[in-house]
């Protein structure tokens, strides 16, 4: 299937990880912008494209053996997936029931969409991977999506 990238926004595939049809979890910080074109803000452990709070898309990363490496993508806007669209112009609940369905085979629900006083969100896990789906909803800009290795 090939993906489109979306007028200022980006497609993912949650069963991969994959961002614009490219492998980005455990890349460096160059090879993230090789892969991905240069990011609007960057920090010492951040690359960002759009602008905050409301950015389209977050890379986090973390030391492993003296190499920062990629382990997480957050999106807050403009994500679509392979398989089921328009990802954040859903509810939360309608989030984790088209992943559930869409990616019956692949992720297993851990911990289903509920709040807490600090925050409202759920998270799915691969089956027999690392790769993990994280989605909840902020009062200020909606529904959001995390992907990231454990």
């Amino acid at each position: 299937m090939v993906a489109l990238v979306l007028s200022g926004g980006h497609t993912v595939d949650l069963a991969s990880g994959r961002v614009d049809r490219h492998g980005v979890l455990g890349r460096t910080i160059p090879g993230v912008t090789a892969a991905l074109g240069r990011p609007d803000y960057r920090t010492a452990t951040v690359l960002g494209w759009g602008a905050r709070p409301d950015f389209a898309l977050e890379v986090r990363f973390r030391r492993e053996h003296g190499v920062r490496r990629a382990w997480s993508l957050a999106f807050e806007r403009g994500v679509r997936d392979v398989k089921l669209g328009d990802l954040l112009a859903r509810s939360s609940i309608g989030l984790e029931q088209a992943i559930r369905a869409g990616y019956r085979g692949t992720f297993v629900l851990v911990r289903p969409y509920r709040c807490r006083p600090s925050r409202c969100s759920g998270e799915f896990a691969a089956r027999g991977g690392s790769l993990h789906v994280g989605f909840g909803t902020q009062a200020e800009l909606g529904t959001y999506l995390t992907v990231w290795t454990s």
